[in-house]
């Protein structure tokens, strides 16, 4: 008998993250809720639950993604790589889907 648990790959990544997530918190609280953005009630959340407890959350998550691109992203991933950090803090405040357009292939700079 197979007792191993099947994820989709999006269960899979919601899982990743709340375990890097909550290691994180472990290590350095404050640095960890200002990078993945946590408010109070998340980080007390994410504090007090075991990692066995988000392993048996991750099967029953819908097959949609828990954590959302940064508004920006089809800027950031074609920027020269020097832009791309000051585009991604700028994106990081869009909500998904709602960064500037980004120019035709031969108006790009």
């Amino acid at each position: 008998m197979d007792n191993a648990i099947h994820l989709s790959e999006v269960q899979q990544l919601n899982l990743h993250f709340l375990l890097t997530i909550q290691a994180g918190l472990k290590q350095d609280r404050v640095a960890t809720s200002y990078k993945f953005r946590l408010d109070p009630d998340c980080e007390a959340l994410l504090s007090e639950v075991t990692a066995g407890d988000l392993v048996a959350l991750a099967p029953s998550m819908p097959d949609e993604s828990l954590f959302l691109p940064i508004g920006n992203l089809p800027a950031v991933l074609t920027a020269p790589a020097g832009l791309a950090v000051t585009l991604r803090r700028v994106g990081a405040s869009l909500p998904a889907g709602k960064g500037a357009p980004l120019a035709p292939a031969g108006q790009r700079d």
